[in-house]
């Protein structure tokens, strides 16, 4: 018998919200896939694929099936977003306060020793028939945000594999719904208020898409005197300064997470509402202003 089950736990570093309707134990397969991406793609898991990827001095790596397409996603997402999103600011972070996991300080992010950031990762190698990546000398990956959007894309899939009637899977604010919602076929998503997440800026309904939201106040600790927060510029290997008048969240919709991630994370470095006449985007000003393109309002649930 199918039932609408709701469930949250913690996994890849996030808080999970899961709504599936269809059979009880598609709850425990969702657990148990997004362990093992965790467990494959954390930059603070030694035995990580990432983990050796980043301690491998250009040399090639056997890594999962997983973790090939989460490569493929990082290469492609630099180059779609001419840098604004850079995946190989791992050493950046580290030296910045950010080498310790925020949900288990056992876990370090380790590195090469002749690591460095922004290298560029075109030409990164992808060896399918072998299971393999190579990256560049001094190359590092950290999944970030991408890898949270590519889990919830991946996983939602192969829940309606499984034959889910519907789902939606939220990590740590991507969110990738697919199949029949609860209400009239939709899902309905809320965004939060970045000064205060448990007020709401807006609501949307989506059927199968996508909707991520990045904000420079989700993960913030101290170096030194100095607050920092995850959200960092390429261009100054540093956190993104902040201001009354910059952006400071970003929500996108498009048709998978982990695009709505990246372009989420292009309008925050790069300081713009939108990249895409095809994607819908609200933002959040320092100063509280809130400001949407036309197509936010196609999903308005207001």
């Amino acid at each position: 018998m199918e039932t609408l089950t709701q469930v949250v736990f913690p996994a890849m570093g996030n808080t999970v919200n899961l709504t599936v309707i269809g059979q009880d134990e598609l709850v425990s397969y969702a657990r148990h896939r997004l362990n093992e991406l965790e467990q494959r793609w954390s930059r603070f898991i030694s035995s990580s694929d990432v983990s050796r990827l980043n301690r491998a001095d250009g040399r090639p790596t056997p890594v999962h099936a997983d973790t090939l397409l989460l490569v493929r996603y990082l290469v492609d997402a630099q180059r779609v977003s001419n840098g604004l999103f850079d995946p190989t600011l791992a050493p950046a972070l580290n030296q910045s306060g950010y080498a310790t996991s925020r949900v288990d300080s056992r876990h370090r992010c380790e590195l090469s020793t002749d690591a460095y950031s922004r290298v560029d990762p075109s030409t990164t190698t992808i060896d399918e028939r072998f299971g393999a990546v190579t990256l560049p000398f001094g190359a590092t990956l950290d999944p970030g945000g991408l890898g949270k959007g590519l889990a919830a894309d991946v996983v939602a899939r192969e829940l309606m594999d499984r034959d889910a009637t519907g789902v939606c899977l939220s990590i740590g604010g991507d969110i990738r719904c697919m199949g029949v919602g609860p209400i009239d076929g939709c899902w309905t998503i809320e965004v939060a208020d970045p000064s205060d997440t448990s007020l709401r800026i807006g609501s949307v309904r989506l059927r199968d898409g996508a909707i991520a939201t990045s904000s420079v106040g989700a993960k913030r600790w101290h170096d030194g005197e100095v607050e920092r927060h995850h959200v960092f510029d390429p261009a100054t290997g540093t956190s993104l300064a902040v201001s009354t008048d910059t952006i400071v969240q970003s929500s996108v919709i498009a048709a998978e997470a982990v695009w709505a991630e990246v372009f989420a994370t292009m309008s925050l470095v790069g300081q713009r509402s939108t990249f895409s006449e095809d994607l819908a985007c609200l933002v959040v000003r320092g100063n509280g202003a809130i400001d949407s393109n036309d197509n936010w309002a196609e999903f308005t649930n207001e």
